[in-house]
């Protein structure tokens, strides 16, 4: 299975390792207006530097600061999953499950894009159901999308799914 979506990324330009999944994922062809709630999922979405951090490892009181930064971590947490739960979102025409992610490309079985088509994205990581991801991606087959835009915090993320599924899969 992932051979045809590798053979289809390469005739595109596109190389990069490629993993299997089921994600759930909501669509719509772009319009203008899917530009404010992108915006406002990437500001939420973004990882709070931690002030005190920097002085981490420099005092004896080390030991008080890490613990501080995880309970701030955790709070912010808990803040995103509220503020995702009772965020309103834009209705999307469409859902259907990602069978197939890579860097920078995403797949699903059935033939439901058309090509050259920008379209506005969203979907969750099992492993965070407290942030939702929005991206924009142009089909470049009927099954296939390049992202062509997404925040760099949530790039992180997409990758380091990625590596974890790539990790899961060896351990089997």
């Amino acid at each position: 299975m992932l051979s045809t979506y590798k053979q289809l990324c390469q005739e595109h330009g596109y190389f990069t390792r490629l993993v299997s999944v089921s994600l759930p994922v909501e669509y719509a062809p772009y319009m203008p207006l899917h530009d404010q709630e992108f915006l406002q999922l990437g500001q939420a979405s973004q990882a709070l530097h931690v002030p005190w951090e920097v002085f981490y490892g420099k005092e004896r009181e080390d030991v008080i600061l890490k613990a501080l930064s995880e309970i701030y971590k955790k709070l912010d947490r808990l803040e995103q999953y509220i503020h995702e739960r009772d965020m309103e979102y834009i209705a999307l025409e469409d859902r259907i499950n990602v069978s197939v992610l890579g860097h920078g490309v995403l797949g699903v079985s059935q033939q439901v894009f058309i090509v050259d088509t920008l379209y506005y994205m969203r979907l969750k990581f099992p492993h965070m159901p407290y942030k939702r991801i929005a991206l924009m991606a142009r089909a470049f087959d009927p099954k296939m999308l390049s992202v062509e835009r997404m925040h760099a915090g949530d790039v992180r993320d997409w990758d380091s799914y990625i590596v974890q599924v790539e990790l899961e899969s060896l351990k089997k």
